[in-house]
Order: structure tokens, then C-alpha cells, then sequence
């Protein structure tokens, strides 16, 4: 808890932001230590003042999603309220952004990444889920390539020839 309140905190102004995004993972069952985890967005759009979901498998309508976003919403009310209480999101409703669908079970967190990625608060996010294997590929390239990745991963991955 003292995490997401850092979050929120004034001096990051997430006041100044058009989007906030919020990684959700959402656990079925606690207790279930081998599935029953989902991995979606939720987003404050700031800038067309409301709450988005993006969500690879499911809708609003489905009442289960609905009562964690209603959930989040409240806890984020709550942090804004403490943290920006001259900009007020009570206001904010919340609804449903029509991101690609996942065709496989175990693809939502891949998908949560990509949305958050090309959200852009207006443009739907733009990728074919038939491509997942592929995109999952140039993620992993664009990672392990990427100048920011200081791991020995060429050793790690035994890439070079000895």
C-alpha cells in the first residue's frame, strides 16, 4: 500500500498527465497457486476525464470485472482525493475500451503490455492477435538487444560461440 501511495504522491503531478495506467492483476482465487491470475489495463484518462479498461478477454458487462474496476476506481478516488484535492475525478465514470481479444488463454499479459503500450487515450491499440507469437519475438529481441540491458545475456543465453 505505501508503494501506490508513493505513486501518487503530488510530486510525481499525475495532475499533469493525460493517462495514467494501472497494471492490474487479478487473482480468481488467492488460494489457486497455478492459475486463476488475468492480467489487464486500467487507465485515468485525464485529459477526456474518465476510467478506462482495457481488458484482452472480457467487457464491463461481465460483473466480476466490473467490481475490480469499481474497486479501483474507489482506491483511486481516494489517492487523488489526498494527493491532488484542488482536481477533482469524482466525476469520472468508468468505461470499456475495445482493445484486440486474446485467442489463447495465456496471452493476457502479453496483451495488457501491448495495450498499455499503444493506448494512447483516443486510437485503439493496433495489433492483429493472430501475431502473437511473432510480436511476442520482437519483444524479446527489442529487450535483449536493447542498449538499456546492461545483463550478460549473449553468456546467459549461450549466444556466443566459444
Amino acid at each position: 500500500m505505501n508503494e501506490i501511495n508513493k505513486k501518487f504522491d503530488y510530486k510525481n503531478r499525475l495532475d499533469k498527465k493525460d493517462l495514467v495506467m494501472l497494471p492490474v492483476l487479478e487473482c480468481a482465487d488467492v488460494t489457486d497457486k497455478d492459475g486463476g491470475r488475468h492480467y489487464w489495463v486500467f487507465s485515468v484518462n485525464l485529459r477526456d476525464g474518465r476510467f478506462e479498461v482495457l481488458d484482452s478477454s472480457r467487457m464491463l458487462d461481465n460483473i466480476e470485472l466490473m467490481n475490480t474496476a469499481s474497486t479501483i476506481a474507489g482506491a483511486v478516488r481516494q489517492l487523488w482525493r489526498k494527493h491532488y484535492p484542488k482536481f477533482s475525478i469524482e466525476h469520472f465514470q468508468i468505461i470499456d475500451i475495445d482493445v484486440p481479444k486474446q485467442l489463447g488463454n495465456n496471452e493476457c499479459g502479453l496483451f495488457a503490455l501491448l495495450n498499455a503500450i499503444e493506448w494512447n487515450g483516443s486510437q485503439l491499440p493496433n495489433y492483429d492477435p493472430k501475431e502473437v507469437l511473432n510480436i511476442r519475438k520482437k519483444l524479446a529481441y527489442d529487450w535483449v538487444t536493447s542498449m538499456h540491458n546492461t545483463a550478460p545475456w549473449r553468456k546467459l543465453l549461450r549466444y556466443d560461440k566459444e
